[in-house]
């Protein structure tokens, strides 16, 4: 059986898991946890390439990325193509518009998450008991300044933010004009652009659910105020293409 490893709140693992179920491809998922799995991940990972989530073992051979993974799953399964072969440059451009994105998201969240009590504790292995839970939340950190350290989170995040993240949803709202989807139909264009808006507000939990603490650092009231059509598009495209 296939086997996709990711962490269950990453837009990453989320454009990863949205391929495979858009195209029918079964799979099993196996939770990643930062720091801990690091040296299983790293065993797992092709050499040459950096080790990261998520991760499809597929047959034995490794598809690192959501781009790459997204492309595996179009060529295992069925239904409508995501990658029209006549829209590929620009289905490139929006995954790593999408991926500069989100890596100003990763930093933002990883500093909310050193300051949130409540987020640590959520984001603790699911296998600890209730009652060791909140006295091991402090642990998280490490975690947290594990990630930061081997992505090279900036220093400055709101000037980041408003450097990259609000110029691409500008981008995204423009390009759009209104339409339903960036290309023609659907397509990959519009998962990688949609997951951008995922630390703007959350997906609803019917389709990505998250515990209080970890939905609260995944959002920005401010962003979010901004950018209200481009949340209601993302919001319409799960109605439409993501089953919950």
């Amino acid at each position: 059986m296939r086997t996709l490893h990711g962490i269950s709140y990453s837009p990453w693992t989320e454009k990863a898991r949205w391929a495979l179920d858009h195209h029918g491809v079964a799979y099993r998922y196996r939770e990643h946890l930062p720091l801990i799995g690091e040296p299983l991940l790293r065993w797992r990972t092709p050499r040459g390439v950096k080790p990261a989530v998520p991760l499809l073992i597929d047959d034995g051979e490794p598809f690192a990325g959501s781009f790459v993974i997204a492309r595996r799953a179009e060529e295992l399964g069925q239904g409508e193509p995501l990658f029209p072969a006549a829209d590929l440059p620009v289905i490139q451009r929006w995954e790593e518009e999408s991926d500069q994105v989100l890596s100003a998201a990763r930093a933002k969240v990883v500093a909310a998450l050193l300051e949130s009590r409540q987020a640590q504790v959520d984001s603790l292995p699911a296998f600890l008991p209730v009652g060791l839970r909140s006295l091991l939340a402090p642990s998280a950190k490490l975690g947290a300044r594990f990630v930061a350290r081997k992505h090279q989170t900036p220093t400055d995040i709101d000037a980041f933010l408003q450097e990259k993240v609000v110029p691409a949803l500008e981008r995204l709202r423009e390009a759009l004009g209104g339409r339903p989807y960036l290309l023609s139909r659907f397509s990959y264009a519009d998962v990688t652009a949609a997951l951008m808006l995922q630390f703007v507000r959350a997906v609803d939990d019917g389709y990505l659910p998250l515990k209080p603490g970890t939905r609260a650092v995944w959002s920005d009231a401010a962003l979010a105020a901004r950018f209200p059509d481009l949340l209601a598009w993302r919001d319409g495209l799960y109605a439409k293409h993501r089953r919950p």
